[in-house]
Parts: structure tokens; sequence; C-alpha cells
């Protein structure tokens, strides 16, 4: 392919080590598969990485990413940590790769398949799905052409199943390849229940680039409840897509926990095809340093009688940065359809910031729709009557800041999560 000057440096890079690479990629032997490839490296050499002038991209520079990044730094790593979320369904991936030895596949119910996608692509089981050659967004398009492993979770209709999946995503030095593009596959039958935790994480002072996509299929009466934590290194980049299709009567339940990388942005967009369906898109981010975090969803309510719920709220301290992007669309005829909105943000210092745009593009006249988003400090009148009240300074701040987050971890609706979570607040505020 004849070298574009035009790019960014990082682009120019992918589009010049392309032919090269694509012979070590699975799946290489797959018609479908090579072809796919090749349309999402043109799409990406054709829109390069996003700059601040594309409208969704303007609170988020990436440049910092595209003109390239130190890769050392970081202490050699070898030894893989044992997973803190106790369960029996473990799958591991270090550095972009599966890896078996590290993971407890054996005791999953029948009706539950988790694969590897470069299994998968190597085997010519047709894992992708149609759409991959037709990406419109650069990051995604960039994800199809180089997409190394992930994960392929199948449920059959009516299986359910108890403990959390956990899937780790693990970062570590000692390879020269310093970009992870993950492609992960989800499809539940009708009227399956599946849990299902992401960790993504890294050692502090390793750079590297991390491009997840999942792409979420439901059927009929499914409900599947989508968990991550995002703790990458304090120097990586972290560029997350997730695509959802609800169904009639499904729920699509997702909550994301970020609390690392230099610069991370989770985009979330789901398409609600179903009465009855609902789609639940909550999180939080706790940010310091000069950390900056983007969270962009987009909803689509396509058809009548479906609901969806947003709950955001970020913390931010030193010169961090938060981006809060989300927008409800409801089409022509999605008659009696609730959609509600909320972010919030508390900022610990006057040098940090947030971004907030709420959107409602309503073309129905028969719902009920609502979005709302505030930032502020703590509130002084409390903090002042814990003081007065014997509290020292510093537990009164995080009372208020436990206060802050309590309402949006009550939306993790398992338990086991919620607690889990919880108890990394609690230790990202323990250094506040």
């Amino acid at each position: 392919m004849s070298k574009m000057k035009s790019l960014t440096p990082l682009a120019q890079n992918y589009v010049d080590r392309f032919d090269a690479l694509r012979t070590t990629l699975p799946g290489h032997g797959n018609p479908l598969v090579a072809s796919a490839r090749e349309a999402g490296l043109a799409r990406f050499a054709a829109l390069d990485f996003p700059g601040r002038k594309v409208e969704d991209w303007r609170f988020t520079n990436l440049s910092p990413l595209t003109k390239g990044f130190e890769t050392e730094g970081a202490p050699a790593s070898d030894e893989v940590p044992a997973p803190e979320f106790e369960t029996p369904h473990v799958m591991t991936f270090i550095n972009g790769r599966f890896s078996g030895d590290d993971s407890r596949l054996g005791d999953l119910p029948d009706g539950i398949k988790l694969a590897s996608l470069a299994a998968e692509l190597e085997a010519d089981n047709n894992a992708l799905p149609d759409s991959a050659a037709e990406e419109s967004r650069a990051v995604v398009a960039l994800n199809t052409a180089f997409m190394e492993d992930g994960f392929v979770l199948t449920a059959e209709p009516d299986v359910k199943i108890d403990e959390p999946i956990l899937i780790r995503f693990l970062s570590q030095t000692g390879t020269s390849e310093n970009a992870r593009h993950m492609r992960n596959i989800i499809r539940l039958g009708a009227n399956a229940e599946v849990t299902l935790l992401e960790e993504h994480a890294g050692i502090n002072g390793h750079a590297y680039f991390a491009n997840p996509v999942t792409d979420i299929a439901l059927e009929e009466g499914s409900w599947l409840h989508h968990y991550k934590l995002q703790a990458e290194s304090d120097t990586a980049f972290h560029l997350a897509n997730v695509d959802c299709n609800v169904p009639k009567g499904a729920t699509y339940e997702n909550f994301s926990l970020s609390t690392g990388a230099r610069l991370s942005r989770n985009e979330l967009a789901t398409r609600i095809t179903g009465s009855g369906a609902t789609s639940i898109l909550n999180g939080a981010y706790l940010m310091r340093g000069k950390q900056h975090c983007d969270t962009t969803t987009i909803t689509r309510h396509l058809v009548p009688e479906n609901d969806s719920r947003q709950v955001y709220k970020g913390i931010l301290d030193d010169d961090a940065q938060g981006v809060f992007q989300g927008k409800i669309h409801i089409a022509p005829d999605a008659q009696k359809v609730a959609g509600d909105q909320l972010s919030r943000a508390l900022l610990l210092s006057e040098r940090a910031s947030v971004a907030v745009k709420p959107e409602l593009e309503i073309y129905a006249d028969d719902v009920k729709c609502s979005h709302g988003a505030s930032s502020g400090e703590l509130d002084a009148d409390a903090y002042f009557y814990l003081q007065s009240r014997g509290i020292d300074e510093k537990t009164a701040r995080k009372i208020l800041i436990d206060a802050f987050l309590a309402d949006v971890l009550e939306e993790v609706s398992n338990e086991a999560v919620r607690s889990y979570f919880a108890d990394i607040t609690a230790r990202w505020m323990d250094e506040v």
C-alpha cells in the first residue's frame, strides 16, 4: 500500500507494517477474515485517528498517542498475578494473547462456550459479525485490521450461569509489541442469562495502547450483566468500543469502573430493537494526576415500548480531566419510550475539570425522557458539620466522597461484583 504522508505518525506506522504483519495474524488463510482486515485497514487509512475537529472527539486529544510514546520505564515482569475477584471461571490474556495456563475454563456449564478468537479464526468458525468489514469508526476499523485475539462467548437458549465469568486482559513488560487489538464477541440465546466481568490492567510505568472492541448480540428475553474494570498502567492508552443489540424483552446491563490509564475512552452504543427491552449503562471514574477519562454513549430507541437508563459519576483530583458525552436517540414512531440520563462529577482540585455534553434527539411525541449534568466541589456545609462533630479532615473528606459514589455503585446488580468495586474505590480514596 502506498505511503500516505498526511497520516499521523502512528497511523502511518500501521499502514506501513500491515503487509508484513498480516501473515502473522490469526485467520490469515481465511479469505473472509483476510478481506475484512483489508477493508478495515483501507477504512482506517482513509480516516486516520480522529482529531479534535471531529465533533465526538473535540474534548479528547489523541496526539500524545498518535505522535508516538515511550515504552520504557516499567520494571520487568513475567509473573502473572492471581485474580483478586473470586470465581471458578477465569480466562486470561497476556499482552494480547490467550494464556491457557492462567485460565480456568473447565467448570463452565453445558450450553456455555468460551473460546479464544484467535482459535476460532484459525478454525474458520466465522466468528466475526457481517458488519466487521463496513466500519465507519477509525479505531474500530484499526482493530478489524490488526485484531490478534479476544474472547468468544456463546450461550444457548435458556442457559443461566450463577457465578460471574472473569476475563482478564493483562499487559506486561518484556515484549516489543506495545499494542493490544482485542476483539470480543458475545452471543446470548433466547432467555439466557450471563454475568461477565472484564479486567484491563497493567504495571504502572509500562506504556502501551489497548484498543478492545466488543460486539454483543442478545436474543429475545436474554440478560447480560456486563461489568468492566479499567485499571490500565498510568502511562497506557485505552480506547474501547462496545456495540450491543437489545431485542424484545432483553436486558443489557453495563457498568464500567475506571481508575487507570493516562488517557482512556469508553464508548458504548446500544440499539434497542424490541418492545420490553432495556439498556442500562452506568459507571464511575476515579482520576488523579494528569489522567484523562472520556465516557461516550449513544442509545438508539428504534421501536416503541422500551426504556434506557444511564448514571455516570466521576471524581477528579489534581489536574485530571473527565468527559461525558451521552446521546439518546428516539426514532420516529418509537412511542411510549422512556430514556433517562444523569452525569455528575466531583472536583477535588481547582485544577481538575470536566466537559459534559448530554443530548436528546427525539422524533416521537409520546415519550418520557430526561437528562441532567452537574459538577462541583465537596459540600462545604456538610464538610464543616462532620468536622464540628469531631471527625478529622481526611476522614470527613472520605465520608463525603463515599456518599457521592454510593448510589451509582448500587446500580451494580451483582452483589459480589458490587462489593469488589466498592473495595477498589475504597483503596483509591485512601490515597486522596
